[in-house]
């Protein structure tokens, strides 16, 4: 049932003014201080583009929401969240034009923004975990933009896009119907935006923000362990007055690893299960490497696949993918048929994936403490790329894919 509205989700840890909570606390602030000045004044938030290989919005179909609820006289709104705090904004146009660094935040210099929100009005609705989850809860998705419904809205939707047109149950007219002593709720002192709530815990942010529960359980502990380890070091870096590079740099080796890791568990385990008595490698456990033949080595420095128990480096694992045919006596594409939707999606997404994004290169770089000329924004998408924000990362994909009608991963990692 129409209004149709807009739903779409953040990430804090991104936020590079540490003078501010967040993002929005910030977009918050600037709203009201030109609201002081002109009560006509907007602001736009963006929707930042996180990778060149994500779906593209359908900008045409936000716009459409926006111009028939102005028929029917209706409010649009933009729900935000970061799934700890909930904002509305009054949608008064939805653009892919620019707009004026004065009419937006500097948050968005030199990124990539897919599409802008127009807002008038903007307010902070929770900025309690539990309170946020049970609101956006009264979102749904039943519309003609999708062939898909949702019944509610929650963290644990790795595979939506964002933003999404979604319906609210509670039909609730925020601007329209507000009594305050200001005609503008972001002029009205809302206790909540100054307060801190009581947040999510690591853990917990995680599996709502980027990974769903049912992957993260899937997840060996000692991988859960290592993705908890990296969004603490993330969160450390991205505090304080001063950013912390080497923390930043720490927490982006260490997804990389829990690629390794996840990757370790699942492609290598299944060839190590089909051909370990048949494939040779090299017996150096910190990077082990596979070979194609025996037959010209020293084999004093070689030992079958199911007698390793190194981790083999995304190097490796890419060269394989890039070359079935690598080990003469058989071809991946025969050892993987009965994983085929998991080979499909290491041979089609994984693999251009990592050479796109050049993941190898920086993972490398970060190990050996080569100094990476690598820019924050960019070490902070591998994040968005392994995990997921407001997409399916690579980590969901390899959960999701690798149990299509199959069991259960190792419960301690090689």
């Amino acid at each position: 049932m129409k209004p149709y509205h807009f739903y779409v989700s953040f990430n804090p840890l991104f936020n590079e003014d540490s003078a501010w909570k967040t993002q929005a606390h910030e977009f918050h602030q600037k709203l009201l201080e030109k609201k002081q000045i002109n009560e006509s004044a907007k602001m736009y938030w963006g929707k930042i583009q996180l990778s060149e290989n994500s779906q593209p919005v359908v900008v045409s179909d936000f716009k459409q929401v926006h111009s028939e609820n102005l028929e029917l006289q209706m409010e649009t709104h933009v729900f935000i969240t970061d799934y700890q705090h909930l904002w509305v904004g009054k949608v008064t146009d939805v653009t892919q034009d620019a707009p004026s660094d004065e009419e937006t935040l500097g948050f968005y210099k030199n990124k990539k923004v897919e599409l802008w929100f127009g807002i008038s009005d903007f307010d902070l609705l929770s900025n309690k975990a539990e309170e946020t989850l049970s609101l956006i809860k009264k979102l749904h998705v039943d519309n003609e933009y999708y062939d898909f419904k949702i019944q509610e809205i929650t963290p644990f939707m790795p595979s939506i896009r964002f933003p999404i047109i979604v319906q609210d149950r509670s039909r609730e007219r925020y601007f329209k119907s507000f009594t305050g002593s200001h005609a503008l709720r972001v002029l009205e002192t809302n206790p909540l935006v100054s307060q801190s709530g009581p947040g999510l815990k690591i853990d917990e942010f995680i599996k709502s923000f980027v990974i769903s529960e049912k992957n993260f359980k899937h997840m060996p502990e000692s991988l859960r362990f290592q993705i908890t380890n990296a969004e603490v070091l993330l969160v450390e870096a991205q505090s304080g007055f001063q950013k912390d590079r080497i923390k930043l740099e720490r927490a982006i080796l260490t997804y990389l690893k829990c690629l390794e890791i996840l990757l370790n568990e699942t492609f290598v385990a299944h060839l190590k299960q089909m051909e370990g008595y048949r494939i040779w490698v090299t017996k150096d456990e910190e990077s082990p490497k596979f070979i194609r033949s025996a037959l010209d080595k020293d084999k004093s420095t070689l030992i079958k696949l199911h007698q390793s128990n190194g981790c083999f480096n995304l190097s490796q694992i890419k060269m394989l993918l890039d070359t079935p045919s690598f080990f003469s006596h058989t071809s991946l594409d025969y050892v993987f048929r009965q994983r085929q939707a998991f080979w499909e999606f290491c041979r089609l997404e994984l693999r251009p994936t990592l050479k796109n994004e050049s993941l190898i290169e920086l993972r490398n770089d970060l190990a050996s403490r080569n100094k990476t000329k690598a820019h924050e924004r960019e070490l902070l998408l591998v994040r968005n790329i392994l995990l997921g924000v407001g997409g399916k990362g690579i980590f969901n994909q390899i959960i999701e894919s690798w149990f299509d009608g199959h069991g259960d991963l190792k419960k301690k990692s090689a």
